[in-house]
């Protein structure tokens, strides 16, 4: 995206003193172009009554075009005038030299021109054709400055960085207010103006050159007055990857409140993307406050965008923009050349992945305002349907104030900030996800489904650092997860506690036990803090089972341990013989572990632990045998108190 803007540069990526320099040139190079035959035009028409020579018409001509622009005026090939039925000149090899360096320099292979000659003997220039083929416009300009690693510095640093920066666009803004309009000594009418095989090279001083090639560019009825102005054309922004521009719409423009109106434009963009850019767009430009406001239609393969965009270069913020699309994918970021519909993109190690940096050069001198609607978001194997998000960025600052939408059949609804205008960046995030499918999240995640149902989860957590896995280690903050109908494949719950029990009571199990584990209830408080999320407290319940435990889960590994115990009911008898269940088998609570890899195989992750449910059995018996003797030698007070210290 980055080649994209800087190419783009004369459009819209700009930064305020970029557009001022670029963009806000083209109109007044353009008025050049023309400027420069009509006066020949007039100083011919001036000459024909004395019939002077050749020679001597260009030399008082390029006195002509000295005097009203500065401009050194040559033409090393041959020039032909004609009189009937129209005025016309035609100049070879003609050069223009502006006195400054900072302004453009033209040359033309050709150049011919012709005006109606009767208005010009009443001082009045009607043009019916203005064609110039071969033309190269060089500009040289300032370097653009070394970006500032702003990674680097502390806060007081930042805040002068953030000074200097506001500082420039006032003072880009009182240069833009101050500057004076293109003096255009006579009311400019062209019928046709054509320009073919031209191009515009800008170069930096010491740098690049940038090159815009005009492969074709046709006007009707040119004026500064206001009235419309139909034309279409063809230009290439020449580099590794050309990004061929054609347009072909009206616009009007007026000399004298500086406006440039788009009444409609249709372009289309290739190369910018792997697929071709259909564009249509409308509005005003304000050439010297230098603010766009447009209304924009564009196609992008099956994708479709709509909506209104301001840009303001001295404004904030600086890009405001409204808009709906139909879907969006990473496809759309991508930049591509011819061959990029079949470029994969790079995937990076996993210590990369892990601990990517934050983009906060382009946070801290991003300012802009955003309300998205999108019909359908897919990322990955995770599609986001009417997304609806609010987005402000200035300073390093990112808020999302609302971001909702429908995701694997629930709903969100949150709000984020990432707040990177100090030398430490911090990230706050709250809201809620409610009714996901489990499994198709799960799946979306490549991860097994290995339980299914609905889950709702809110959570509030916070965290800071200036790469990703710095703010995976210092995320902390609680998470709920509620489930509805859960089921745990390949984990027999019911079977495994129903095994201990049997083997309490010496015998074997003989029915058969479903593979997997249908929940009552499942819930989780999750607590994340120092890369780990505490599984506390754990609750299931069964229709005879409850359990409640605690656990950890280490959120980069998806490692996790955990301890339950869990309380059994009569009624599992039902399930099997063997799995009867006594006063003394509900009177303890049963450990169970777990531990193991999310990813792992869910038959592996638990185990009852029948020793230690032995001991407690038997430690209770003698409990048991010890108050009846109390009781039966003292009585049941005595044997109550007893009970009640061996409680303890």
């Amino acid at each position: 995206m980055r080649r994209l803007c800087r190419t783009c540069s004369i459009i819209t990526c700009t930064t305020p003193d970029d557009f001022q320099r670029k963009g806000f040139q083209m109109p007044r190079i353009l008025l050049y172009i023309i400027l420069a035959p009509v006066i020949l035009v007039i100083v011919a028409a001036l000459l024909i009554p004395v019939m002077v020579d050749e020679e001597k018409m260009l030399q008082l001509a390029a006195d002509e075009v000295r005097k009203q622009t500065g401009a050194e005026l040559s033409v090393l090939g041959g020039a032909d005038l004609r009189i009937f039925p129209t005025l016309g000149l035609a100049l070879a090899d003609v050069s223009l030299d502006m006195p400054s360096d900072q302004q453009p320099s033209l040359q033309a292979r050709s150049l011919n021109i012709g005006v109606e000659l009767i208005p010009l003997l009443s001082k009045e220039v009607a043009i019916e054709t203005i064609e110039l083929d071969g033309v190269v416009i060089k500009m040289t300009t300032e370097p653009e400055a070394a970006p500032i690693d702003t990674s680097k510095l502390n806060d007081k640093q930042l805040g002068e960085f953030y000074a200097k920066r506001q500082a420039d666009i006032d003072e880009a803004r009182q240069a833009a207010s101050t500057e004076a309009a293109v003096a255009v000594p006579l009311a400019l009418e062209v019928a046709s103006l054509s320009i073919t095989d031209s191009r515009i090279e800008m170069t930096e001083v010491g740098g690049d050159t940038s090159i815009i090639e005009i492969d074709n560019l046709k006007v009707s009825g040119l004026n500064l007055e206001g009235r419309s102005i139909p034309l279409e054309g063809s230009i290439i922004l020449a580099g590794d990857e050309p990004l061929v521009v054609m347009f072909n719409g009206s616009v009007v423009v007026s000399q004298e409140t500086q406006m440039l109106g788009i009444e409609e434009m249709d372009l289309t963009l290739k190369g910018a993307l792997a697929e071709t850019v259909a564009l249509n767009t409308s509005g005003e430009v304000d050439m010297n406050r230098q603010v766009a406001d447009l209304k924009l239609v564009a196609t992008i393969g099956d994708t479709r965008a709509d909506g209104q965009l301001r840009y303001a270069a001295f404004e904030s913020p600086q890009i405001d923009t409204q808009l709906r699309l139909n879907q969006f994918t990473p496809a759309l970021l991508a930049l591509a050349g011819p061959e990029a519909a079949d470029t994969k993109p790079v995937q990076p190690s996993p210590e990369e992945a892990e601990d990517t940096p934050l983009p906060l050069d382009a946070l801290r001198v991003i300012d802009t305002r955003a309300d998205l609607s999108i019909d359908k978001v897919i990322w990955g194997a995770h599609q986001v349907d009417n997304l609806k998000a609010k987005l402000r960025v200035n300073k390093g600052a990112a808020n999302f104030p609302s971001i909702t939408g429908d995701i694997h059949g629930g709903k969100l609804d949150m709000k984020a900030s990432l707040n990177a205008k100090n030398s430490l960046a911090k990230i706050n995030t709250r809201g809620t996800l409610s009714n996901v499918d489990i499994a198709q999240a799960l799946v979306a995640s490549e991860v097994e489904p290995v339980l299914s149902g609905k889950a709702s989860l809110n959570w509030k957590l916070n965290g800071e650092g200036n790469t990703s896995g710095a703010i995976t280690q210092t995320l902390k903050g609680p998470i709920d997860l509620l489930t509805e109908q859960a089921v745990l494949k390949d984990m027999a719950v019911e079977k495994m506690l129903c095994e201990g029990v049997a083997l309490v009571n010496q015998k074997s199990l003989a029915a058969d036990f479903p593979n997997s584990s249908a929940f009552e209830e499942l819930s989780v408080r999750i607590n994340l803090g120092n890369g780990k999320a505490r599984l506390q407290p754990l609750k299931a319940k069964f229709p005879d089972i409850r359990l409640v435990g605690k656990g950890a889960l280490d959120i980069v590994t998806m490692d996790f341990d955990a301890t339950f115990a869990a309380k059994l009911s009569a009624g599992l008898t039902k399930l099997d013989p063997a799995c009867k269940v006594n006063d003394s088998i509900t009177a303890i609570e049963w450990p169970v572990n777990c531990e193991g890899n999310v990813t792992g195989e869910p038959a592996d992750w638990c185990s009852v632990d029948t020793t230690g449910i032995i001991e407690d059995l038997a430690g209770n018996e003698l409990k048991r045998k010890a108050q009846k003797e109390v009781e039966k030698k003292y009585g049941e007070e005595a044997g109550g108190l007893l009970r009640g210290l061996l409680g303890r």
